[in-house]
């Protein structure tokens, strides 16, 4: 590490440690109690929720797995911030409306009011093995990029980490995570405009313009598929079709802004449902030109190394026993090959912020839905604030050495971006149908929900087994809209006149 690093590089990384290390120690001494460890007692500024919203949703998968999208494909990824501003508005004011109303700490806890806590336990369970899933892909790619650019062990790296994150998050409850979220926001937007600016100094902003455009890499709407003859089938299994990717960006927004306890947590910390609205709706405006900015800086990327030819890239072989550049890879690369003396360190603690923003959020959604969804249910017992605290931070810690088991699981995994995507069609579709129903309807039952979303994500299970393995030719980006509309369907069958309490 110290090869790679100069003093410069050294010090701005031991300043944002200190930083965040402080902004949780500081918020940890304001919790007087778990639920007010898991909701900050619902006074934190929206435009402070705001800066958290875009900050764990932007986290390790956009910071380094986006440009490696620009790089090897285009920038038709942005054709999902369609669907997704227009979910933001539908979430604020269907959703929002009925967690705020319902008093709740966990939004579990309101499928519990709504329907009993058979719902409820089967929501959290998928909720807790998707967000472990796909938080540690995250992990994961924080702690490759971070293991190239400093060319230390993978392991380390994942220490790192997890130990920082499990620190902090644990002090400070969900103030400490969203201050130093609004820290991590600044500091990864920072550092995509430092390195485009970079780039365009050293081959110029003409190059990257007509490498870009002559290799395709500015597309971003595609309306019709590439040539083939798949028939209708062919229309439904691409998934960077605009229109499949606008209903995918609608549902799996929906899905991960209503039903996860991981975004929803922050949103349901203001003072009110009107502040609430305002962050998650402002938050649309923000996330697209964001995914745009990494996106292009993987297009610089490709302009760079056409100019400047680099053998020792990273590699990965094909089926074929052909290789080619491993793109998920090259962001990382370049940081630590290719960066002057403080930028390198700059990037470097952009890593870091992006891999904290998700990690620190996702611990602290995993223990407040554990303690107040299944410890306290299940035990059949009120623990006291301080024995309340206490847990809130054990949980903590067991989900953070979870995350950390599980990435290290993951390690030798590609397609990063989208393997995150994957990992949700399987439950996030149940999840949906589930809470329309709650909130739509007046129709459904304890038993029946959990029947549809059991039987819904074995489905989805089942169908993306096909896709992957080449027996269907369905895009799996269907798989969510699938799982909500057989687990809204099947559920609405049942229909109990008194719902029940938890």
């Amino acid at each position: 590490m110290l090869d790679k690093l100069t003093l410069l590089d050294g010090l701005i990384v031991l300043v944002y440690f200190a930083a965040v290390l402080g902004i949780g120690l500081y918020h940890g001494r304001r919790n007087k109690g778990s639920d007010d460890f898991i909701s900050g007692s619902r006074q934190m500024p929206w435009l402070a929720v705001l800066g958290s919203i875009v900050a764990t949703e932007v986290s390790a998968a956009t910071f380094l797995a986006t440009p490696g999208v620009g790089f090897s494909e285009n920038m038709s990824y942005l054709q999902f911030g369609v669907g997704s501003f227009l979910a933001r508005i539908f979430i604020a004011f269907v959703f929002l409306g009925a967690f705020y109303a319902a008093k709740s700490l966990t939004i579990y806890e309101f499928l519990a009011k709504r329907f009993g806590n058979g719902t409820r336990y089967t929501a959290t369970l998928f909720f807790i093995v998707t967000r472990l899933l796909a938080s540690a892909v995250r992990l994961m790619i924080a702690a490759t990029g971070l293991s190239l650019i400093l060319d230390i062990p993978f392991a380390a790296c994942l220490s790192i980490f997890t130990l920082v994150a499990i620190m902090y998050t644990g002090s400070g409850g969900i103030r400490g995570i969203i201050w130093t979220d609004i820290l991590q926001a600044i500091v990864f937007i920072s550092c995509g405009i430092a390195l485009i600016l970079y780039i365009g100094q050293s081959i110029g902003w003409s190059t990257i313009s007509e490498i870009g455009a002559a290799h395709g890499r500015f597309e971003i709407f595609r309306f019709r598929p590439e040539a083939g003859d798949g028939g209708l089938l062919h229309w439904l299994n691409d998934p960077k079709l605009f229109f499949i990717a606008a209903v995918f960006g609608f549902v799996s927004t929906t899905a991960a802004f209503g039903t996860d306890q991981d975004m929803t947590q922050r949103m349901l910390t203001c003072k009110d449902v009107r502040a609430a609205r305002r962050s998650v709706i402002v938050s649309g405006f923000i996330s697209i030109p964001i995914a745009a900015l990494f996106l292009f800086v993987g297009v610089a990327l490709f302009a760079f190394y056409q100019v400047h030819g680099d053998a020792s890239l990273p590699m990965k072989a094909l089926e074929s026993g052909a290789s080619e550049v491993a793109a998920d890879q090259v962001f990382p690369w370049f940081i630590g090959t290719q960066l002057p003396s403080g930028l390198k360190g700059l990037l470097l603690v952009g890593v870091l912020a992006a891999a904290m923003s998700s990690l620190d959020s996702t611990m602290g959604a995993l223990s407040s839905s554990a303690l107040v969804d299944l410890y306290r249910p299940l035990l059949k017992k009120q623990s006291d604030d301080r024995d309340g605290l206490q847990l809130s931070r054990i949980f903590i810690s067991i989900f953070g050495i979870a995350l950390a088991l599980i990435a290290w699981a993951l390690k030798d995994a590609e397609g990063f971006l989208w393997l995150t995507f994957k990992i949700g069609s399987i439950t996030y579709g149940a999840l949906l149908g589930v809470f329309l129903l709650g909130i739509l309807t007046a129709r459904g039952s304890d038993r029946g929900n959990w029947i549809s979303m059991l039987s819904g994500s074995l489905i989805c299970a089942g169908l993306l087994a096909l896709i992957e393995t080449g027996h269907l030719g369905l895009g799996w980006t269907w798989l969510i809209l699938i799982g909500t509309a057989w687990t809204f369907g099947l559920g609405s069958l049942w229909h109990e006149k008194a719902p029940r309490s938890a």
